[in-house]
């Protein structure tokens, strides 16, 4: 592997657990061979904590500006808002991965598609906001957003976003744009809303949901970023974007099982939770037609009821 310069390890980062830049870069060498498939193609945008958690951060997407190492790759995208080009890292090797750690990135935020078909995302994702709602609350969501998946013929995987919150992703051909991604994403979060009215919101207005689960659809859109499955989290404990067996989802789990202490053992013990499911994508067409007759099904039912009362 190409030597990477490493500075200030000793640098703490987690004040309250003492954490270090140091550990941040073990973690990510330790753990680079499960990070980098879902790394690998996809333009990064840097979120950087150079003075810990506790510090100011900062996001960078353009790394222009920046004198890189050779062994770093980047793309070059036109940015529509600005029609100017913004030079993205892309994250292929562990020599890159642990220089990105060295400039304080201790999360790892990726777009849904590959530079190789920048338009076309490899997978679905509902990011589901807890708001101020418990993490029960919140695994309930999800659960239900798996069932209206699977109910339409579709799979699904879940991890926890490392914080509050958890991801429900739908592995996807990169055949499909942004746009057609994200108005399926919506119909499932319209029939999961519909089904758990009380606790779920679509609307992406703070006031509309309070004390609601958001199911969020956007990160389903050109240039967006999700946080990558394994990533560190700068949040209390060094918590990990962790994916898990949706037997794990229970009312009792908690994201904050899962943190840098914890990941190497749950690693040697459970293997890659989504590998073998990332390589069988779901049919976008299929899911759209069987979501849209739920949806037409629902609103008759609705209907009927109103009638009846």
């Amino acid at each position: 592997m190409t030597a990477v310069e490493l500075k200030n390890l000793d640098k703490v980062f987690w004040p309250k657990e003492g954490f270090t830049k140091g550990d941040v870069v073990r973690y990510y060498e330790r753990m680079s061979s499960l990070i980098l498939p879902y790394l690998r193609g996809r333009p990064m945008v840097l979120v950087r904590h150079p003075n810990g958690i506790k510090g100011a951060s900062f996001f960078q997407k353009n790394v222009a500006s920046i004198h890189l190492p050779s062994f770093v790759k980047t793309v070059r995208i036109r940015a529509k808002s600005t029609g100017r080009d913004v030079h993205y890292i892309v994250c292929s090797n562990k020599a890159t991965l642990l220089y990105l750690a060295n400039l304080g990135c201790i999360e790892l935020h990726v777009w849904g598609s590959r530079t190789a078909k920048l338009r076309c995302p490899t997978y679905m994702v509902i990011d589901l906001d807890p708001g101020g709602n418990a993490f029960a609350d919140v695994a309930a969501v999800a659960r239900e957003t798996r069932k209206v998946i699977a109910a339409a013929g579709g799979t699904s995987l879940v991890k926890t976003s490392g914080k509050r919150g958890v991801h429900v992703y739908v592995p996807l051909r990169p055949i499909y744009d942004f746009d057609e991604v994200r108005s399926v994403a919506r119909l499932v979060a319209e029939l999961v809303h519909r089904r758990m009215p009380k606790l779920t919101s679509v609307s992406p207005r703070l006031s509309a949901r309070r004390h609601k689960v958001y199911l969020d659809c956007a990160r389903n859109g050109f240039g967006q970023t999700t946080v990558a499955p394994y990533s560190l989290r700068a949040f209390a404990k060094a918590t990990i974007s962790t994916p898990l067996d949706w037997r794990e989802l229970t009312a009792g789990c908690s994201p904050a099982r899962y943190h840098v202490r914890s990941m190497a053992r749950r690693v040697r013990m459970k293997g890659d939770l989504w590998e073998a499911a990332m390589r069988k994508p779901n049919s976008l067409r299929k899911l759209e037609a069987a979501l849209r007759a739920m949806a037409l099904q629902s609103k008759k039912a609705a209907v009927s009821n109103r009638v009846r009362r």
